[in-house]
């Protein structure tokens, strides 16, 4: 079953359209307004056709988008820069900054770039020297610096990424270490009133066991008491099936109650009448 979503696929197909619009306006406008050497119109169409293709190509392939626009520079002058393409490749080498994760490709990219500008200066230009400070300058201030401004910021972002990812992490970490606490915490009390009304409900069931074998009882009385002596020890295997499973598998089960030493507890059953020592 695909995930894909139509309306996700039409955004990026609208934001693509914008750029390449964005992009090919000073093409357009440079042509109109005689800011570069006359080109026939099929000319200027194939460089918005090639425009289009760098602009599809940029999420995906950002050092094919660049070269294409690389290409554009070269093909309108000897020195790479020029008004129609000269946002264009500044824009892609910005793209390729931010989408390539590795620099190795983008650097045999530009070094590329300059190395067929110098010979194609060295071949078909008119005044070299001049056009190879052009060059220069347009590699230096329309390629390098806007892929480094690129890389900047694919670094920025993945620091921040790690940094909100590293904060989730201590929190979730800290959220866990609460609950384990209070985990404990509970624990702990459960074994505090396990051991406490454990031993006070085994005691009750020795009470009514001493007056189960009372002489001079009645019948029907001695009846009660062992009935009070049963549910009592019931009550007490009862709470220690509930609640000893908190316990520690290594831990020892308590000879005392909790808060209250032997000698108080034999001197606690003597006072209720029964022969303790």
């Amino acid at each position: 079953m695909s995930n894909h979503r139509p309306e996700a696929g039409f955004g990026g197909v609208g934001r693509g359209v914008v750029v390449w619009a964005v992009l090919a306006l000073p093409a357009l406008a440079a042509d109109r307004l005689g800011m570069n050497e006359p080109r026939a119109l099929w000319q200027q169409l194939a460089g918005l056709g090639v425009l289009a293709v760098a602009v599809a190509l940029a999420r995906r392939r950002p050092l094919a988008a660049f070269a294409l626009g690389a290409g554009l520079g070269l093909a309108a002058a000897p020195a790479l820069f020029s008004v129609s393409y000269g946002p264009a490749l500044a824009t892609f080498a910005l793209l390729l900054g931010l989408r390539a994760p590795r620099a190795h490709a983008a650097v045999a990219g530009l070094t590329g770039t300059g190395v067929l500008g110098a010979a194609r200066i060295a071949l078909t230009g008119t005044d070299p020297v001049p056009e190879a400070l052009v060059l220069t300058g347009t590699l230096l201030f329309g390629c390098v610096l806007p892929w480094l401004a690129g890389r900047y910021w694919r670094q920025s972002r993945a620091l921040a990424e790690a940094g909100w990812l590293r904060a989730a992490r201590l929190e979730d970490g800290q959220r866990h270490a609460e609950e384990r606490a209070r985990l404990r915490e509970r624990a702990r009390i459960a074994q505090d009133m396990h051991d406490s009304l454990g031993h006070e409900l085994s005691l009750l069931a020795l009470r009514a066991a001493a007056l189960q074998v009372a002489p001079g009882l009645a019948d029907g009385h001695r009846a009660a008491a062992a009935d009070l002596r049963a549910a009592a020890a019931d009550a007490t295997d009862h709470l220690h099936r509930i609640i000893g499973v908190l316990r520690e598998d290594d831990e020892p089960a308590p000879l005392a109650p909790a808060g209250e030493s032997l000698d108080e507890l034999v001197a606690r059953a003597a006072e209720s009448g029964l022969p303790v020592r």
